[in-house]
């Protein structure tokens, strides 16, 4: 494949996140610039190259994908740097020690050194992340960014960042890995099913993707999965939410590749239950003209 179709491997999606992502940004620090809280910009897959994978959860994963999340990853960082009104405070988080060293010595040649209260934590985002959720979060407010390119974040780090009722997040979804993970037969592999348990935080998700068709010949209740699967993959996830945040948008940005086919689901979810109107609709309303193009 020739560098140019590479670099061009998905369409719009990547731009959109990250647009998406910048103006919430903008609004959320310009709303809480009269407040007294320290303002933080949390990147839970900071780095710029591709996380390591074991295989069992992106088998649909391509090297052409690949290619295009090489591309975009380190886009997030720079944007929450370039933030005007400016947060008081980032914390990057890589899992790869060359990645996040190559986006320390970016912002470095940008930035200089010491300009910026910047914290670079390697290692496993969930761990970083409920460590981070453990502090006092009184006075202090957040925009968390998890941007997974599979199924690294567990529902069980999703419950401690909105426990802390400070964190307002935006969750990238991995709907196609999840898609592929749900075999039109019903017969999905035992390490799959425990992995889609640990990502919804139930294990219940097979009634909403399933559904009987009745006993056969042998007594057997075979499953047929349900149509319009990516709409209902939206319902879900976004209801999962809005059982532990303060406030959800009623649909998340869908992210598709040229073809038209999604790739993920942009959620977000508001910490703080003071703000959560103002917060989701701002939310919304970027969803929604970022989804029309405009």
């Amino acid at each position: 494949m020739a560098d140019s179709d590479k670099m061009n491997f998905g369409g719009p999606w990547s731009g959109q996140k990250l647009d998406a992502l910048r103006r919430y940004l903008t609004s959320y620090t310009t709303a809480l610039s009269n407040k007294s809280f320290k303002l933080a910009y949390i990147d839970a897959f900071a780095g710029a190259g591709v996380q390591e994978r074991d295989g069992s959860e992106d088998a649909w994963f391509s090297e052409e994908f690949a290619a295009e999340e090489e591309r975009y990853r380190s886009g997030s960082p720079l944007i929450a740097l370039e933030t005007d009104p400016a947060f008081d405070a980032f914390i990057f988080i890589e899992q790869n020690t060359a990645s996040i060293q190559a986006l320390r010595e970016q912002i470095q040649q940008r930035w200089g050194s010491g300009q910026r209260q910047i914290a670079y934590l390697q290692g496993d985002a969930n761990q970083h992340l409920a460590d981070l959720t453990r502090k006092n979060w009184t006075r202090h407010r957040a925009v968390a960014f998890l941007d997974p390119f599979a199924l690294q974040v567990s529902w069980a780090t999703l419950e401690r960042i909105a426990q802390t009722q400070a964190i307002d997040t935006w969750l990238l979804f991995p709907a196609m890995a999840v898609n592929r993970m749900l075999p039109k037969s019903g017969e999905i592999p035992s390490a799959w099913a425990d992995r889609l348990s640990v990502l919804f935080g139930e294990s219940g998700w097979r009634d909403v993707f399933y559904h009987s068709e009745g006993t056969d010949l042998f007594g057997d209740e075979p499953l047929r999965k349900v149509d319009r699967i990516f709409d209902r993959l939206s319902d879900y996830v976004t209801a999962r939410l809005g059982t532990i945040s303060a406030g959800t948008t009623d649909k998340p940005l869908v992210l598709r590749n040229r073809g038209g086919a999604p790739l993920f689901l942009l959620c977000f979810a508001c910490g703080n239950p003071k703000g959560a109107g103002i917060a989701t609709r701002i939310a919304s309303h970027i969803i929604d003209k970022t989804g029309h193009g405009k």
